[in-house]
């Protein structure tokens, strides 16, 4: 028998907000990476701290967060929470979907406040030789599995209907380019195939058809299931009724 202990706790960093006259103090300089995982929900916790390292009240201030590649270039800005004026406590709050937007690369937290009735930002440091950014370690997520896509509406184009676009493997954690369909029918007599593009904006000229996933049913009411391969970045359902159909195909479900 194995045992094992979770540990549940934010990541936390103190950012300096000089308030010192006088001669510059360069003090130790002892921050770490932030750590964050694609596709997760992540919080990290900040303590406003002055250069003598007393909290700072957060009163009177409106504190951001700008996520940036190494380019400079802001990939996600967001406010900073706060949770406690007094001690000087933000919360710096990412969803999985704003972490999947992020590389697997380092990148830079800069955080800046504004005070209120005077003009422009201030800027904030990260240590006591008041280096103006946080170091992000973005590591590759642990979980593959995203949320179903459904689709239900079906846009008719002459004898074809068109399903709306479902996201691929390109654009999930998934790197197996495993695609799990399931499509349902009720009383159904037609074709139906799945369409994909490695398009980030397709026209209709850059859809074709995945290999092999093209089926033939009559009078078919229930499930069918389907599992492909490819690293699609969008994908869809084309279906086709027979002139005898007098059934539906009522949805289709992806997970990539």
């Amino acid at each position: 028998m194995y045992q094992g202990t979770l540990y549940q706790y934010n990541q936390r960093a103190d950012i300096l907000a000089p308030s010192r006259r006088g001669t510059t103090y360069y003090g130790p300089d002892n921050h770490k990476p932030l750590v964050l995982y694609r596709g997760l929900n992540i919080e990290f916790d900040f303590f406003v701290k002055n250069t003598d390292r007393k909290p700072q009240t957060l009163h009177n201030r409106v504190w951001e967060a700008y996520i940036n590649d190494r380019n400079g270039n802001t990939i996600i800005r967001k406010d900073l929470i706060p949770v406690d004026y007094d001690s000087g406590k933000l919360l710096l709050k990412l969803d999985h979907e704003e972490t999947l937007q992020l590389e697997v690369k380092l990148h830079d937290i800069v955080i800046i406040y504004n005070e209120t009735g005077i003009a422009g930002s201030y800027g904030s440091a990260s240590d006591q030789h008041f280096r103006l950014t946080f170091v992000l370690d973005v590591r590759e997520g642990v979980l593959q599995s995203q949320p179903s896509t459904d689709i239900t509406a079906f846009t008719q184009d002459a004898d074809d209907y068109y399903g709306g676009r479902m996201k691929g493997p390109a654009q999930t954690a998934n790197r197996t380019g495993l695609n799990t369909a399931q499509v349902y029918t009720t009383n159904y007599t037609g074709t139906y195939k799945f369409q994909a593009t490695l398009s980030l904006q397709p026209l209709s000229s850059d859809w074709f058809d995945v290999p092999n996933q093209s089926y033939t049913v009559s009078a078919n009411t229930g499930t069918s299931y389907h599992n492909f391969y490819g690293n699609y970045y969008w994908l869809r359902l084309v279906h086709t009724p027979d002139i005898t159909n007098t059934g539906t195909l009522d949805k289709v479900v992806l997970r990539a």
